[in-house]
């Protein structure tokens, strides 16, 4: 009886190590399937990661230039109405005058500069009963960015944005404010130079501003 029990037991012994040794192959093989899982994974999110690179840059850049190109924009239309604004509650003008209106152009630009990339164009226009419109003066400064002005020259009748008309001895300043516009990021493609160009027209507050300024 002890001798059968014996023999038991050991029979028992015997298939428990084999089982045990069983299940540790089987948690070493799926050890092994759950790391090589992991390494195709990173494998996987690192290859869509360099795939994706390129045009999480470009939108990265092109956030940058929008950014950039709306502040310009921005800037330029607050310089045009400013300038314009100014020196319309003016009952007379004078050049001296002019000069320190226009110095208002560089501080709203800033941080951005404004002397050797932008240019103010004032210009004071005025109809006579019964006679066309005409330019009686005008002036520029602010920087030194060349430019000619859309609504005419000096004598001449204006070319006025459309849908403007002027009754008989109206007078009007107009303000055109140009900025030359080069994106930060030249190479990118995604946006282009060019000169950006706003105007803003107002009626003077106090008296007609037909006088040439001296």
């Amino acid at each position: 009886m002890e001798i059968g029990l014996s023999i038991f037991n050991l029979k028992s012994w015997y298939a428990m190590s084999h089982i045990h040794k069983r299940l540790c192959a089987l948690a070493r093989s799926a050890r092994a399937r759950r790391k090589a899982g992991g390494n195709g994974r990173r494998g996987v999110a690192a290859l869509e990661f360099a795939l994706t690179l390129p045009l999480w840059i470009t939108m990265l850049l092109g956030v940058a230039d929008g950014t950039y190109c709306l502040l310009i924009n921005e800037k330029t239309d607050r310089i045009a109405y400013s300038v314009t604004d100014i020196a319309t509650q003016y009952k007379s003008l004078s050049l001296a005058q002019l000069n320190d209106i226009i110095l208002a152009a560089s501080e709203l630009m800033k941080p951005f500069p404004f002397d050797n990339k932008g240019l103010v164009i004032v210009s004071s226009i005025y109809k006579p009963a019964g006679e066309s419109a005409y330019i009686c003066w005008q002036y520029s400064g602010g920087g030194t960015l060349v430019q000619s002005s859309k609504i005419g020259t000096t004598g001449g009748v204006p070319t006025l944005p459309a849908g403007l008309t002027l009754n008989d001895y109206d007078n009007v300043l107009v303000s055109e404010v140009y900025y030359d516009f080069s994106p930060i990021f030249t190479g990118s493609g995604l946006f282009s130079s060019g000169v950006v160009y706003r105007t803003a027209i107002y009626k003077p507050r106090l008296s007609p501003l037909c006088n040439t300024p001296i």
